[in-house]
C-alpha cells in the first residue's frame, strides 16, 4: 500500500525523535557509536524514502573518500581524485555514475565540527526539501553528541596531563603507581624522582618564560630517553618522575645517569646561564611496598644526590635515611 505524504512525515519526525533517543543512551559519549547511531538513522531515513541516495565523502590529500553507501548505488567508486570541493560537477558526474540515473545532490556539511566529512544526499527526481531537512536534523544531533564527546575527552585528557610539558600530571603518575603496587605479579619496576639543578636562581636571574622553556626541553629529553611504555610525569614545579616497569634497580640507574648527562648538556640561551642539571633519586619497586614508602624512599635518595652536587644520582639504600 503506497504511504501517503502524512505518513511519511509521520515516520521522519519518529526518525529524528529516536536518534536523539539513541544519542542520549550512547555510554561515555563514545564517538564511534555516535557514528553509528548517526549512520543507523540516515539508512532508516533512506529506506523510507524511495530512490535516495546517500553517500559519505571524507577528504583526502587530493580529494575524496566515498563511502559507505546507502540507497540504489549500482557502482561504487572508493574516491574521487583532482577536486578538493564537494559541490562541483566533477564530483556529481562520478555520484551520477555510481547511481546509475542523473540526481539532484545536495551536499550536507560541518565544517566547524567535522571539516572533513561531507554527506552527499541525492534523488533521481527534485530531492523533497522534507527528506532533506529531516537528514538535517538527523546529522544536527549527531555532530553536537559529536563535539560534546570531544569536549568531554579533552576535559578528561586536561585532568591527567601538565598543560605545560604535555606530560602526566601528579595525580595521573599516582594512579598508575597505585596500579602497579595493586598488582602482586606486576615484575620489577623502578621509579626515578628528578629534581633540576638552582631551578628557582634560574628563575628569578632569567624569568618564568626561560624557565618553562626548560622544562618543557627536559621534558622533550625524558620522552627521548626512556621508552613507550615507561611513564614520564611533572609532578610539579621542577620535580619530574619516571616510572620503569620491567627494569631493575641497577639498568634504572644508568637510564638516570643518562638524563643527567642529557639535562647537563642542555644549553640555556639566556646571557650568565650556560646550563642547568638535574639530580636523581633511583628507588626499585618491591613487591607490596605501599606509595607513600616508595615516594618517601626515592625523596630521600634524591636529598641525598642534591647534598653531593649538580646532575648527581642516588640509589635508595637503608642508610640513607639515618644521614637524611
Amino acid at each position: 500500500m503506497p504511504v501517503t505524504s502524512s505518513e511519511a512525515g509521520a515516520r521522519r519526525a519518529m526518525l529524528v525523535c529516536r536518534i536523539g533517543a539513541d544519542l542520549l543512551n550512547t555510554p561515555g559519549t563514545d564517538a564511534s557509536l555516535i557514528r553509528v547511531a548517526g549512520w543507523g538513522a540516515i539508512r532508516d531515513l533512506t529506506e523510507e524514502t524511495p530512490g535516495l541516495r546517500a553517500v559519505r565523502m571524507a577528504r583526502t590529500a587530493d580529494g575524496f573518500g566515498l563511502g559507505p553507501w546507502l540507497g540504489p548505488f549500482p557502482e561504487q567508486p572508493p574516491a574521487i581524485t583532482g577536486v578538493l570541493d564537494a559541490d562541483v560537477p566533477l564530483v556529481h558526474e562520478v555520484l551520477n555514475r555510481a547511481a546509475g540515473a542523473a540526481c539532484t545532490w545536495v551536499m550536507i556539511t560541518y565544517p566547524h565540527v567535522a571539516p572533513d566529512v561531507t554527506m552527499a544526499l541525492g534523488h533521481p527526481e527534485q530531492l523533497d526539501l522534507e527528506v532533506v531537512l529531516t537528514a538535517r536534523s538527523i546529522l544536527n544531533q549527531v555532530m553536537l553528541a559529536y563535539r560534546t564527546s570531544l569536549v568531554h575527552e579533552e576535559l578528561a585528557r586536561t585532568a591527567i596531563t601538565d598543560t605545560l610539558t604535555h606530560l602526566a600530571n601528579r595525580q595521573a603518575f599516582t594512579e598508575v603507581l597505585y596500579d602497579i603496587l595493586d598488582q602482586p605479579g606486576a615484575g620489577e619496576a623502578a621509579l626515578l624522582l628528578i629534581d633540576l639543578d638552582d631551578f628557582t636562581a634560574l628563575n628569578e636571574a632569567c624569568g618564568r618564560e626561560t624557565g618553562d622553556e626548560v622544562l618543557r626541553r627536559v621534558a622533550d629529553i625524558l620522552r627521548e630517553i626512556v621508552r613507550g611504555s615507561d611513564v614520564v610525569a611533572r609532578l610539579g614545579g621542577d620535580d619530574f618522575a619516571v616510572l620503569l616497569p620491567g627494569i631493575d634497580e641497577a639498568a634504572a640507574l644508568r637510564i638516570a645517569e643518562r638524563i643527567t648527562f642529557a639535562v647537563a648538556t642542555l644549553a640555556v640561551s639566556t646571557p650568565g646561564v650556560d646550563s642547568t642539571g638535574a639530580g636523581i633519586g633511583v628507588v626499585g619497586v618491591e613487591p607490596g611496598a605501599d606509595l607513600q614508602t616508595l615516594m618517601l624512599r626515592a625523596e630521600v635518595a634524591l636529598k641525598a644526590a642534591k647534598r653531593r652536587g649538580r646532575g648527581q644520582v642516588q640509589n635508595w639504600r637503608p642508610d640513607l635515611a639515618t644521614e637524611t
